[in-house]
């Protein structure tokens, strides 16, 4: 039986997918000679070998949670732009974004080892849990209070 968390990851990585595809750069953008990703610079969350189709994944991905941009993050002007410097850490976001994968990462790998049940029927905590596509998450509104009860008869 497909559990639903298995559909809404399915979904988020089709529609990253699907982004990252539309917004890809020119040919040769980011490429070395022979077409191989240049290396990833100033990875400090993710591991320093993670691919760089790897990592442009999970940005697409981070964008659609909290619906922002890649400027949002990064000193990013458009596709291409030499002046594009994805490695920056001049803007608060970014450190702050960092601060959140290490917070969902400690979230998730305490409840699983609480929980202890196979990974594959754990739900995780990720950007969408409380970001639903807002830079800044929106908490719901508390509950109205409870009515008032009487004290049963005797």
């Amino acid at each position: 039986m497909i559990r639903i968390h298995h559909v809404s990851t399915f979904a988020i990585i089709l529609v990253a997918g699907s982004l990252g595809f539309a917004q890809a750069p020119a040919a040769g953008g980011g490429q070395r000679a022979g077409g191989t990703p240049a290396p990833m610079k100033n990875l400090q969350v993710l591991p320093k070998d993670t691919a760089q189709p790897q990592v442009v994944a999970m940005m697409r991905a981070f964008n659609t949670a909290l619906g922002v941009n890649c400027d949002h993050c990064h000193v990013w002007v458009k596709p291409g732009d030499a002046s594009n410097d994805m490695a920056s850490d001049t803007k608060p976001t970014k450190l702050v974004a960092r601060e959140m994968m290490r917070m969902t990462a400690d979230v998730n790998t305490r409840f699983a080892a609480a929980i202890k049940k196979p990974a594959d029927e754990l739900t995780k905590v990720e950007c969408a849990t409380c970001h639903r596509g807002a830079a800044i998450p929106v908490l719901p509104p508390p509950p109205p209070p409870a009515p008032a009860t009487t004290a049963p008869p005797k």
